[in-house]
């Protein structure tokens, strides 16, 4: 069959937009109020590795709310339960009962060994009793189950400056700014590393 200019071209049709592709986009661009359900949603979905590249967006609020969204899905990995779990030890740590604190992260590493944020509450509780070092192993542990945990890279940074480990401090921070670009803890934990290795 001939085909001429006059005849209509038939458009393809186009795929519907992945959902989770949509929430980003809206989180990048959108009003402030389709940003905060846009987030919401994406927590829902569980989208933590999309929400990863966000963390590198020049706008603050689409950063401030992935850095939020990815603690939200940390923090839910495992479920309901496990979250609730979780949240005990916290308020547990805050209130400075380090013993309780202690006792609900080591039993929720115990029941759920690849769950990272597990470890990091137990890394972060190390930390507050001043014992950098098994803090430094707790954070090695989970930078390697999600190496795009900025909060356990940031840990590692603190905890590798009270050791004088300033090579990893270095190391730590610089991951830190790979992921947060506008982080101005990693960036001042980066220079005070560089002043320190300059000074050897």
């Amino acid at each position: 069959m001939a085909f001429r200019l006059s005849d209509p071209m038939e458009s393809s049709p186009s795929p519907a937009e992945d959902p989770v592709d949509r929430w980003v986009r809206l989180l990048k661009s959108g009003a402030p109020a389709e940003r905060q359900k846009a987030i919401r949603q994406l927590v829902r979905l569980r989208a933590e590795l999309p929400l990863v590249p966000c963390l590198q967006h020049p706008d603050p609020l689409t950063v401030g709310l992935a850095v939020n969204g990815l603690w939200e899905c940390w923090l839910n990995e495992k479920g309901r339960n496990a979250r609730k779990r979780i949240n005990i030890g916290v308020a547990h740590m805050e209130a400075s009962e380090f013993d309780e604190a202690g006792e609900a992260f080591l039993a929720l590493m115990g029941d759920f060994p690849d769950w990272a944020e597990a470890v990091n509450k137990q890394a972060t509780l190390h930390y507050l009793r001043g014992q950098p070092a098994l803090s430094l192993t707790l954070c090695d542990q989970v930078v390697r189950m999600k190496p795009h945990h900025f909060g356990a890279w940031s840990g590692l940074g603190l905890c590798a400056a009270q050791l004088n480990q300033w090579a990893r401090v270095r190391e730590a921070a610089q991951k830190g700014l790979d992921l947060i670009p506008s982080s101005d803890s990693s960036r001042h934990l980066l220079a005070l590393a560089n002043e320190k290795l300059s000074d050897d």
